[in-house]
């Protein structure tokens, strides 16, 4: 094999595995991003839960979505049930950080 061939060979590889190092790579931060919006929603519903009580959800709920908003976080009913769902998973101590 010359080097003109290689050459060739090397292009070749380069052109179909570069896509799909960007597609991985990318695929990589959205579930990076996601990871973090879970964080950033799980902390709003603790403050809410921590300014209302129990109880008054549509008042946490309508303060969630209001703080969500002002940061442009990707928020709607789902993602904060999911958020509500995880803190009454994580129990007491995690609940509030102690």
């Amino acid at each position: 094999m010359d080097w003109t061939q290689l050459a060739v060979w090397l292009r070749a590889a380069v052109a179909l595995l570069v896509p799909i190092l960007w597609h991985v790579a990318r695929a990589q931060a959205a579930l990076t991003d996601d990871k973090r919006v879970r964080e950033l929603l799980l902390e709003l519903v603790k403050a809410a839960e921590q300014i209302y009580g129990a109880g008054r959800g549509d008042e946490k709920r309508g303060y969630v979505l209001d703080q969500a908003i002002a940061r442009r976080l990707p928020a709607d009913r789902a993602r904060i049930e999911a958020a509500v769902h995880d803190l009454r998973q994580a129990g007491p101590a995690r609940r509030y950080n102690v």
